[in-house]
């Protein structure tokens, strides 16, 4: 497992990372060996800690953990990050979480849709806390640099993994649709992933390579997102949707596919942004020539946007996260 200096954000002095390294599986056989030699290990470094409680993060890894503390007398707490509908682990993982979830002390769910798809869980051992945002409003970046070139331009950013999931493809697709009656405009995507290659040929076989950017990952996105015009989220499904949040966090108005879960628990529609049916690619482009087409929406949306900060706010989902501690102790 690479050391501290590989991480992309650095982890605080007090948090101390314990590597199981696991070596990577070479076939099948190996593979259920490696699994077995990842239970034991997990289960020994959970007792050396003598933990007060155990907070697992994301399906396959709360399994493990599952079933590494199964007699130890531990409360654990599993966290589910993305629609299940929407992200199938496989068919002996979704039997294992059926069987060893309620054995955990609390399922958190990251939104109100990723939690209605547990609904075969006891209400009582359920709850929603939504994800955090930064504090934006302390960073000081009204002088940082962003990674716009032009000040004559209008932007409309997006941000997240170049993955499928996160809808480039749909999102440039319908930027290609309105470029040429708004030629001021450009998109920027923020992020980096397996499907640059493709991306990049999507926007050069669309001669769009002067108006739409790659631009990579960067530590800092606020002072960039605070100096866009529009932020819009293509994805096909979200858990919660932490880029739309931040983004809107940063005065910006937004437009996001109505994802089965996370958006709609974002934004206001007509409000402070605009959602759109899912995948609907000619609704996108609408929803984007619409706000474009119109200064005095995106800046009272940008305004409303702001409210996103309380809803949001670290402290509440802090104090949120510190209650349900207490409670399974």
């Amino acid at each position: 497992m690479a050391g501290r200096n590989a991480d992309f954000y650095a982890l605080p002095d007090a948090v101390n990372r314990v590597a199981l390294e696991v070596p990577s599986s070479k076939g099948v056989l190996h593979a259920v060996w490696n699994n077995i030699q990842r239970q034991v290990m997990l289960r020994r470094v959970i007792r050396s800690l003598a933990p007060d409680i155990v907070i697992s993060f994301t399906s396959i890894t709360n399994v493990r953990v599952l079933l590494a503390c199964r007699g130890l007398g531990l409360p654990v707490v599993v966290t589910e990050h993305c629609d299940p509908s929407m992200v199938f682990i496989s068919t002996v993982g979704d039997k294992l979480r059926r069987w060893l979830y309620p054995s955990a002390a609390c399922l958190v769910s990251v939104s109100s849709g990723v939690d209605r798809n547990f609904s075969w869980m006891p209400e009582e051992r359920r709850t929603v806390i939504y994800n955090p945002l930064p504090n934006i409003q302390e960073k000081n970046l009204d002088g940082e640099s962003s990674v716009f070139d032009s000040q004559n331009r209008k932007r409309v950013v997006a941000m997240g993994r170049l993955t499928p999931q996160k809808g480039f493809d749909l999102l440039i697709h319908a930027f290609a649709r309105i470029s040429p009656i708004h030629p001021e405009w450009d998109l920027y995507i923020l992020g980096e992933g397996e499907q640059r290659a493709e991306l990049e040929s999507d926007i050069h076989a669309r001669k769009l390579n002067e108006r739409i950017f790659l631009v990579g990952n960067i530590k800092e996105p606020f002072s960039t997102l605070r100096k866009a015009d529009l932020f819009v989220m293509s994805s096909r499904f979200e858990g919660f949707g932490n880029a739309l949040a931040e983004a809107m966090a940063c005065g910006l108005p937004a437009i996001s596919f109505d994802c089965p879960s996370g958006p709609s628990e974002i934004i206001s529609h007509g409000l402070d942004g605009i959602l759109v049916p899912p995948g609907n690619v000619e609704a996108l482009a609408r929803a984007m020539a619409d706000l474009m087409s119109d200064e005095p929406k995106r800046q009272q949306f940008g305004k409303n946007a702001l409210r996103v900060r309380e809803r949001f706010a670290c402290d509440g989902i802090v104090d949120s996260w510190d209650r349900l501690i207490h409670s399974v102790t």
